[in-house]
């Protein structure tokens, strides 16, 4: 479960000093820390569980749900999530793993989203056609069609029957709220390879 660490101090009310009663815990594995102020108490909770509390607005993305979907053959060793207003890259490294987020514009922050969990906890992950196009926000920007599908297919190891799969409808949606040039490409690839109009 996880708790704040006011939480705590209410739990530890009685205790003449709540915050070394925390500290102790922490020391001896009886809670786990998150982030500043956070908390995990279970120790066997799938790490990527604890991404968005971790840091919010936050939801699951980039080559952690490319993997999750199988678009790319590797595990991924971060866990990578989607943020919003941090102005740079974040790493937070704790017990769980490595967590790692990136900006993507607000205006396609809340479509295209799925949710996950296990018994309490649910999180947010993108769909898988959100997940290509927040990775295409990212990439080195290329400018053609042509290249495109090199840094997709070849550079980026996309499994192209995941890839034919995909709502292209969805995805052309999606890939107009970045306003970047890898989508607009993306949008001609689909209308030019993968669209039945």
């Amino acid at each position: 479960m996880i708790v704040t660490v006011s939480m705590l101090k209410q739990q530890y009310a009685n205790y003449s000093n709540p915050l070394d009663k925390i500290r102790r815990d922490a020391d001896q594995g009886i809670i786990f820390r998150l982030n500043r102020g956070l908390y995990e108490t279970d120790r066997s909770v799938d790490p990527y569980l604890l991404a968005a509390p971790i840091l919010s607005p936050s939801y699951l993305s980039f080559d952690f749900a490319l993997s999750y979907y199988g678009l790319i053959p590797e595990r991924t060793t971060a866990i990578t999530s989607a943020s919003l207003n941090l102005r740079k890259n974040r790493t937070i490294i704790n017990v769980f793993g490595r967590y790692e987020y990136s900006d993507i514009p607000a205006s396609a922050f809340s479509e295209g989203l799925c949710y996950i969990g296990e018994g309490e906890y649910i999180v947010k992950i993108a769909s898988k056609e959100k997940a290509l196009c927040d990775s295409l926000y990212k990439w080195r920007v290329v400018h053609s069609i042509k290249a495109l599908k090199e840094l997709l297919f070849i550079d980026k190891r996309i499994d192209e029957e995941e890839f034919a799969s995909c709502d292209f409808a969805l995805m052309k949606r999606l890939a107009a709220l970045y306003h970047r040039t890898n989508l607009e490409l993306l949008i001609r690839l689909i209308g030019k390879e993968y669209s039945d109009e």
